[in-house]
């Protein structure tokens, strides 16, 4: 099995989680699913819990690649 680094594995995390918090919020809106304030939270929180894991998921990506560069120059 291919192993994959911590940092991509964040990346992927974040970025479903704010496609699942998109996908929540647009059914809502076109009453696929019945709105209600339990689930408009729970909306906006899977949004923002995946923007932060995927931006700290670049950061860490970032981080890990100016260290390469470094090393190597």
């Amino acid at each position: 099995m291919a192993s994959l680094e911590r940092e991509v594995v964040e990346i992927v995390v974040g970025g479903s989680l704010l496609v699942i918090g998109f996908l929540m919020s647009f059914l809502m809106v076109i009453d696929v699913i019945e709105k209600s304030i339990i689930l408009s939270i729970l909306a906006f929180s899977l949004s923002l819990a995946g923007l932060v894991i995927g931006l700290y998921g670049i950061y860490g990506l970032a981080l890990s690649r100016r260290r390469g560069a470094r090393r190597r120059s």
